[in-house]
């Protein structure tokens, strides 16, 4: 599973994310605009947090800040405003129909690391006026800063639902989140 994208703010041109079964683990590739790859391990924890953490930084990406604690009742001014940030969303969602699943991911780049880094802490940095930033950290110390726009955190969570679901880890990622009946499966028996 990969997306090919022109660019964005942190110079990733693709990305790859795969099952490993002998490793039980993801494989995150992040080709960059450079021709260089950054490779890190993902494992089943990581996963599942870095899952909700982008889960949480979509709705803080589509939610304005102007708007986010108490909207205001929609008055002349403000109905402009919402009439912006609509017309944002929609580029923003023509932007994700016409992201590339398709094309192979380039394998002929430079390897920033001799061996995949392994990720043992995933966060989420914001700061004002910038995009949130996804930080992979790793084990050797050095830690892999992700800008997330929305076609990311999209194309992220997409191929994250495809490998998880390859591997068989059980996860359960939707983006619904209403919560699942846990007995559901004795309802349905009789």
């Amino acid at each position: 599973m990969q997306m090919t994208k022109n660019q964005n703010q942190s110079g990733i041109e693709q990305i790859n994310l795969g099952f490993n079964d002998q490793e039980d683990r993801l494989l995150l590739k992040l080709g960059l605009i450079d021709k260089t790859e950054i490779s890190v391990w993902i494992s089943r924890r990581i996963c599942k947090t870095m899952w909700g953490l982008l889960q949480g930084a979509q709705v803080t990406l589509l939610t304005p800040v102007t708007m986010a604690s108490n909207p205001p009742a929609i008055t002349p001014d403000s109905k402009t405003e919402v009439m912006e940030i609509f017309a944002r969303e929609v580029a923003e969602q023509k932007a994700i129909e016409h992201m590339d699943f398709k094309s192979e991911y380039v394998t002929n780049r430079q390897t920033l690391t001799e061996e995949p880094m392994l990720a043992i802490q995933c966060i989420i940095i914001s700061a004002e006026n910038e995009l949130p930033h996804l930080e992979l950290q790793c084990k050797n110390g050095q830690a892999v800063k992700i800008a997330l726009s929305n076609e990311l955190v999209h194309a992220m969570t997409n191929m994250m639902q495809l490998a998880t679901r390859e591997a068989a880890w059980d996860l359960m990622m939707t983006a619904d989140k209403s919560p699942i009946g846990s007995n559901l499966s004795q309802q349905l028996l009789h």
